[in-house]
């Protein structure tokens, strides 16, 4: 009874509309970020194989230790940072160099930004499906180009050694736009006279590119760098639409690997290690990015 009254006093005087508006998102959050988090952060070290077993065991580490040894889960590894590398030094690189020259086009410089971004609004997987026309070896676009420029043609889906760089040309098609308009933000934002000063003093074009413009947008890199980070590692829609992992599993990733374990393989364990091991990189990799742009 002590406590019912000491809550009952405690209640009125604390207005509870705050609480019932926050009441449901916190709700939501618990029952579908949070619990799966740590329920499959559990799976992770379990073996929980729920075609066959029905209830986890527990076998600590072993299954971290179990996908080292997996050659699948090794080449998915490989392939993912393979990815991740091209597909991120190509994005910042051609990102920076578009928002520069559309930031110097006087002209029509709204289209030219829509241009560029207009991609980003279409489905990814819609835009797997539309490129495996492009890219189809026999009516495909992007081989009559070729033939037209007489070049032989490219199988660019079925070419283990070319595959994986094809998805990621259409990854880059998809998500350049956004690393554009972040840099021509920055470039706006830094001062004219910033380049009139280096202008009077001597400096070139790339001189007061790498000495006033990289160093006055320095925070918008770190944010197009992070998106893009989470963009190279995120790559398990167009493999899954374009290539289904293959040939053989020249584009098999780390997503499509733990999709795979956990609702082909019906291996949750195994699957939630793996979508854990593709998080640690994702959080190493972002906390790179911080310490080499995040402080002045």
């Amino acid at each position: 009874m002590r406590l019912v009254k000491r809550l009952s006093s405690l209640l009125s005087g604390t207005s509870l509309i705050p609480y019932a508006f926050i009441g449901p998102s916190v709700l939501f959050l618990t029952a579908f970020i949070g619990f799966p988090l740590i329920y499959s952060f559990y799976l992770s070290f379990t073996e929980y194989n729920y075609a066959y077993n029905a209830f986890p065991a527990f076998n600590g580490l072993q299954t971290y230790i179990s996908l080292l040894s997996d050659p699948t889960f090794i080449t998915a590894l490989t392939n993912t940072l393979i990815f991740a590398v091209v597909y991120f030094s190509a994005s910042i690189f051609f990102s920076f160099v578009i928002a520069v020259v559309i930031n110097e086009i006087d002209k029509f410089q709204t289209f030219f930004q829509l241009s560029v971004y207009m991609p980003i609004i279409v489905p990814l997987s819609l835009a797997g499906v539309t490129f495996v026309w492009i890219l189809d070896p026999t009516f495909g676009v992007a081989n009559f180009l070729l033939k037209q420029l007489g070049l032989s043609p490219v199988s660019w889906l079925s070419n283990s050694s070319i595959a994986l760089f094809s998805l990621v040309g259409v990854k880059f098609w998809k998500f350049l736009g956004f690393s554009v308009i972040i840099f021509l933000a920055g470039l706006q934002s830094v001062p004219k006279r910033l380049y009139e000063a280096a202008r009077i003093d001597g400096a070139n074009f790339l001189q007061q590119t790498i000495h006033v413009t990289l160093p006055g947008i320095k925070s918008y890199v770190l944010m197009a760098s992070l998106y893009q980070i989470i963009q190279a590692m995120k790559v398990f829609q167009l493999p899954f639409v374009m290539t289904k992992g293959g040939p053989g599993n020249a584009t098999m990733t780390l997503y499509l690997y733990s999709w795979r374990s956990g609702l082909s393989y019906f291996d949750m364990g195994n699957a939630a290690a793996a979508a854990y091991i593709t998080s640690a990189i994702i959080l190493i990799f972002t906390a790179i990015a911080n310490w080499l742009l995040g402080s002045d």
